[in-house]
């Protein structure tokens, strides 16, 4: 049996919450990309701690076919303007395998404001083949209006505490234990699994 911290959403119907339709919403972006000759793909995911902007990335790079070689992941405060530019200059290479290259930046609100601008030019010039994400835990109206309205934005919120009992069922957990980790997640979802984990460890041999 996975461990409930190894779990991996593999289709929609495998998020919580409004992650599910999210889920479905990237399917259709990369379904038109592909209709398109691979065209560009730019998307910010924001929302609280924990309600599954990684997953999301994660099933992203997954349907587009990235490979470790093909993703370039950075946090928001290792980009400076001289990283900005060597993205630019690397985009345009082909991915190693598949047809996309995918940079994927955590908690993009971190990004220096100068090299905030210089990401503006780099968005509006992507080639085909490349894939941008975004995670931020800010809302989206943190935004500056430029750098938002560049980017399919998918703003999501907390899933409910019903949401969060229904992952749960997954692992041979109390049903006392279900309610009480899905209350006391308060809609954090990786929070949920790390407390499941160790109500599973708590009654293994």
């Amino acid at each position: 049996m996975i461990s409930p911290t190894k779990y991996t959403p593999l289709s929609p119907e495998d998020f919580v919450g409004e992650a599910a339709d999210y889920a479905r919403v990237i399917q259709g972006v990369v379904r038109d990309s592909r209709a398109n000759g691979c065209e560009a793909i730019k998307i910010l995911l924001n929302g609280p701690p924990g309600v599954g902007k990684t997953a999301l990335v994660r099933y992203l790079a997954s349907l587009l076919g990235c490979d470790p070689f093909s993703i370039t992941k950075l946090n928001g405060t290792e980009v400076r303007l001289e990283t900005v530019n060597e993205l630019s200059r690397a985009m345009h290479y082909s991915a190693l395998s598949g047809d996309y290259n995918l940079i994927w930046i955590d908690e993009a609100d971190k990004v220096n404001p100068l090299a905030q601008v210089r990401f503006l030019t780099m968005l509006d010039d992507l080639p085909d083949g490349v894939a941008i994400a975004c995670t931020s835990n800010c809302r989206v109206e943190e935004f500056e209006a430029r750098f938002q309205s560049r980017f399919q934005v998918c703003e999501l919120s907390s899933p409910t505490a019903a949401h969060i009992e229904t992952l749960l069922r997954r692992w041979p957990l109390q049903p006392e234990d279900i309610a009480s980790i899905a209350k006391g997640a308060r809609g954090n979802v990786r929070q949920a699994l790390l407390d499941a984990r160790t109500a599973l460890n708590a009654v293994s041999p």
